[in-house]
């Protein structure tokens, strides 16, 4: 019903886009057509799509006429003229496309074509449409300030989780796809270097048609061959490397070609939504082969500007610093009348509320380009209520508060010594408490649509209502480990927690006494996020509290980062082949209810052993100031809204066409 709902939205922006632009050749006021020849063409489209009274993918005539007929009326609304057969054609059969698969293939692949078919309908106008079809009329030019709020130990996006690694290096490159910056949900596709892609009718090649003319920014022609490069990079990595989305990559294809300079062509295991969506994750930016392939583990590691070279919108005009990244346009950007801005200026600041008072004083522009837990309610409310002209916005994210264990060592390789710390957590009274909110879940996002019933979550470790039985149940599972192995000395352990992130600190200081509570007096150890995540990556900890992000909803990319054996964020180092059978067999699994049923048991099996505990999923504030536009705060930390392309600046000097 989501995505309906989304189509809907943007169909209607399709209608006001056809009225208020026109195109290059605007309407006769006596060629619209008459309602009753409107109704008759809808009438006839759904008949045709729908003769056995549902479609191929199961949507009823009811279901498809309901959508098709609040796209046109919505576009009639916003049409005094009255709109064309060729308008209503293309409406109609953009409002179907979503919900009736030309082929045999699986519904939601059928879903993003239409989407996608929709979408580009929307973009022939080109960047000024899309943002007409929003309410903006862009302005040209520009210093933005901007911030994140980590240091960047590599510059190389695909080997590190670190948000801000991303958000630096972001400007500087596309992917083959993209999403709509206005998109609050991330899952609009639209082209990038890719102009099209077409699906096989079994969903197992998917074939992208590369933009033509395109350079890197030292001049170097771009092709197909940098696209298979970097995926077979991320699908294989090199030894010494280490790709975060291996995992997924593996799961969904078997190989890649590059037949001619102009196409890519990806061999997937299945068909699936995912294989598209996932080259419209910023974190897929494609690298130059010419740079890297010298040196693939290391060459991006040290950010310079011979090193990062990319396509983007945006290329580094300084070696950027440990503490300043400086960006200029890109005269030469492929993409007609982009960017908006002529510069950005990236500021380093990790104290949160540093940040938060460069908000204030206009030192940036906005929190960062990407959603980080880094501003807290209290912090929220007082921009809020200093300016009416700041926005506000939050959302629960697609990044969970974690706690690690590190079941190589000892007393962490045991299930019951796990279980009491799980046991020992009040996941709801932390969130209420800190000023860093999240909302309770599992693994599997609590606002999605694979979430666990509440009587089966109840159930879990970690999860039960009544805590002073829980704070039993952990003194019992401590007091029989002790008996069978010896006491344990918690004085010699720790929990690691990242000065850099608020909510880590805040925390870690928050379930130091729950833990006390039931025998486990743990010290605290304060470092920055580096250290920590580098900790946690070579199994060289204890206990670790930090966050994780992930780019989809779908537990194949989830769990295939976090639980599955060699995942990308396997922090815990805990092999369960139970778990990884039951993450084959739902990935591979086509009915609904029997995957949402293998999806759960996976989800049970994962919270029950307690190698990995979930905290929360963050809810996540962000400020800006109001006249930053073309852009929207989304729940995915690696939204290619961070490539910054289409954010313009609301100046009242600043001209409405490039000088």
């Amino acid at each position: 019903m989501r995505k309906i709902l989304l189509l809907t939205v943007f169909l209607i922006a399709l209608g006001m886009l056809v009225n208020a632009c026109g195109g290059d050749d605007p309407m006769p006021a006596g060629s619209s057509m008459s309602a009753e020849d409107i109704q008759a063409a809808i009438d006839s489209a759904v008949a045709g799509t729908t003769a056995s009274g549902t479609t191929v993918s199961g949507t009823t005539a009811d279901e498809v006429r309901s959508i098709v007929e609040a796209a046109v009326g919505a576009a009639a609304a916003a049409a005094p003229e009255g709109l064309t057969a060729a308008q209503v054609q293309t409406i109609v059969s953009g409002a179907i496309a979503a919900n009736t698969p030309p082929t045999a293939v699986p519904k939601a692949i059928v879903q993003q074509l239409g989407v996608n078919e929709a979408h580009q309908q929307l973009l022939a106008g080109g960047p000024t449409a899309l943002a007409a079809a929003n309410g903006e009329t862009p302005r040209y030019g520009g210093k933005f300030l901007t911030a994140g709020p980590e240091l960047i130990p590599t510059g190389d996006m695909q080997q590190t989780s670190l948000g801000g690694v991303y958000t630096t290096t972001a400007p500087l490159y596309n992917g083959l796809l993209a999403t709509s910056p206005y998109d609050p949900g991330a899952e609009l596709i639209i082209p990038d270097l890719a102009n099209s892609w077409e699906i096989s009718e079994d969903g197992l090649t998917i074939t992208f048609n590369l933009a033509g003319g395109v350079r890197w920014h030292d001049g170097a022609p771009f092709s197909s061959d940098d696209v298979l490069f970097t995926m077979n990079r991320i699908l294989n990595p090199p030894e010494g490397s280490v790709m975060f989305s291996n995992g997924s990559f593996n799961t969904l294809f078997e190989s890649f070609e590059a037949p001619d300079a102009n196409t890519f062509v990806v061999h997937a295991t299945k068909p699936a939504k995912l294989a598209v969506q996932i080259f419209a994750n910023g974190f897929h930016a494609v690298l130059p082969k010419h740079i890297l392939e010298l040196d693939p583990v290391n060459a991006l590691v040290t950010p310079t500007m011979a090193s990062h070279i990319g396509t983007g919108a945006f290329r580094l005009s300084e070696d950027p610093t440990i503490t300043q990244w400086l960006y200029e346009r890109n005269t030469d950007y492929f993409k007609s009348n982009l960017p908006y801005l002529d510069e950005i200026e990236y500021n380093i600041i990790d104290d949160d509320g540093l940040r938060a008072n460069a908000i204030l004083t206009r030192r940036t522009y906005w929190l960062d380009s990407a959603p980080h837990a880094n501003m807290s309610d209290d912090q929220a409310q007082a921009l809020r209520d200093a300016s009416d002209d700041i926005v506000i916005s939050n959302a629960t994210s697609l990044t969970a508060a974690t706690v690690s264990l590190s079941t190589t060592r000892e007393p962490f390789d045991d299930i019951r010594v796990r279980q009491a710390i799980s046991e020992a957590i009040d996941r709801a009274f932390v969130s209420t408490v800190s000023s860093n909110r999240n909302t309770v879940g599992t693994a599997l996002h609590p606002l999605g649509s694979w979430v666990l019933p509440p009587e089966r979550q109840a159930k879990l470790i970690g999860y039960g209502p009544d805590m002073e039985v829980r704070r039993e149940h952990a003194r019992e599972l401590l007091a029989d480990y002790e008996a069978d192995k010896g006491e344990i000395d918690w004085g010699s352990k720790s929990l690691q927690c990242s000065v850099n992130h608020d909510f880590s600190v805040d925390y870690c200081q928050i379930v130091q006494p729950m833990l006390e509570a039931v025998g486990i007096d743990i010290p605290l150890e304060m470092t920055d996020v580096g250290t920590v995540r580098g900790n946690e990556i070579s199994g060289e900890y204890d206990m670790s509290m930090l966050g994780a992000a992930m780019n989809f909803y779908d537990p194949t990319s989830t769990f295939g980062a976090w639980y599955i054996t060699d995942g990308s964020r396997w922090y815990q180092h805990r092999s369960l082949p139970e778990l990884d059978d039951l993450w084959s067999a739902q990935d591979v699994e086509s009915d609904l209810e029997k995957r949402r049923e293998l999806v759960w048991e996976m989800d049970e099996l994962a919270m029950n052993d307690a190698a990995s505990l979930i905290m929360g999923w963050f809810i996540i504030n962000h400020a800006k100031w109001d006249f930053v536009k073309g852009w929207t705060a989304t729940p995915d930390i690696r939204s290619t809204n961070a490539r910054m392309e289409y954010v313009w600046l609301d100046f009242p000097q600043l001209p409405t066409s490039r000088p």
